[in-house]
């Protein structure tokens, strides 16, 4: 690992994650792989949103993303996708862009915590 990348630790709260399914850790991965298999077309529709420039379509998808990665307590990503969600509902799309761009950035870092999650025994 480099000094750019983020640990694990940094990126979720798994703790936060366990307590919202009653410590059902079965549960918890369960919903990692679905987030793991749904979270591309989730970043998909929200980059067509901007692309197209459609707020409305924009707010839905960010808020959609934003629960669930509040989930799993990622904090960081959970901001962004809020940010998103806020240029949505205000229909104020001028930095949605480089938005977009830090979301995607903040997703790879949940998608490989929660695959070092779902891979520990």
């Amino acid at each position: 690992m480099n000094s750019t990348d983020k640990s694990d630790q940094q990126v979720l709260d798994l703790d936060r994650a366990r307590s919202r399914v009653a410590g059902d850790e079965v549960m918890l991965r369960e919903l990692a792989q679905i987030f793991l298999d749904e979270s591309p077309a989730w970043l998909a529709r929200i980059e067509e949103a901007v692309n197209d420039h459609d707020a409305d379509a924009l707010f839905r998808a960010a808020h959609d993303i934003k629960g669930s990665t509040e989930v799993f307590g990622a904090d960081s990503a959970v901001t962004t996708a809020k940010t998103l969600e806020r240029m949505g509902r205000e229909g104020s799309l001028d930095d949605a862009d480089e938005t977009l761009g830090a979301l995607k950035a903040e997703m790879v870092w949940v998608r490989q915590a929660l695959e070092s999650y779902i891979n520990e025994q």
